[in-house]
């Protein structure tokens, strides 16, 4: 790989490889991902899985979501809030999905602040984030809002974070800085690296 491709380069390539996909592609491989997923040792042990809500092709989440419900598991799902100012993640526990989310600013499902309820970071047993691009370091390329690096700070340690993506989200190396928050796992249709 180019060794000076840039963020922004990156965040280009994937968007039109994304659009470009079909959705049974999308549905197909989400399913495979989902598999790996479910089946991770972190993942069967935690009891409070956080989650997001895919949106503009993304690995679809509703898989893992229902796994979640079906297994007893507690489903938290990040809101994007203005807190002093600052817009930032706060998670909330959804109980259904019919009632307490809805469609927000960006057109992605959100938590309902009025019916969901707000749920503590550390005691979140794993994340699942999105990402535009992984690495084979696990490191990870967001849309450049800077809301996952600053919420994984605010969830335990030991909690283990999940990066799902399709393979062709997944590069040799990205540009890394300083504050960015490499992953425990990224999983693909094709492999858990």
């Amino acid at each position: 790989m180019d060794q000076l491709i840039t963020k922004n380069q990156i965040r280009q390539e994937i968007a039109l490889r994304r659009k470009s996909e079909n959705r049974e592609s999308v549905k197909n491989k989400s399913i495979e991902i989902t598999k790996r997923v479910i089946n991770l040792e972190p993942f069967i042990k935690g009891r409070a899985i956080m989650c997001y809500m895919d949106f503009k092709n993304e690995v679809m989440t509703k898989y893992i979501i229902s796994h979640c419900f079906e297994n007893g598991k507690k489903v938290i799902l990040p809101l994007v809030d203005t807190i002093d100012g600052v817009k930032r993640i706060v998670p909330y526990e959804v109980m259904d999905m019919e009632k307490d989310v809805s469609y927000g600013t960006f057109g992605i499902l959100e938590p309902k602040k009025d019916s969901a309820k707000i749920f503590n970071p550390e005691e979140i047993d794993l994340v699942i984030v999105p990402g535009v691009a992984f690495d084979i370091y696990r490191n990870r390329l967001g849309y450049g809002a800077g809301f996952y690096d600053r919420f994984l700070k605010l969830v335990r340690p030991s909690c283990p974070k999940i990066g799902i993506a399709f393979e062709f989200q997944i590069y040799d190396a990205i540009p890394v800085e300083e504050h960015d928050i490499p992953l425990d796992f990224v999983i693909t249709e094709e492999r858990i690296i």
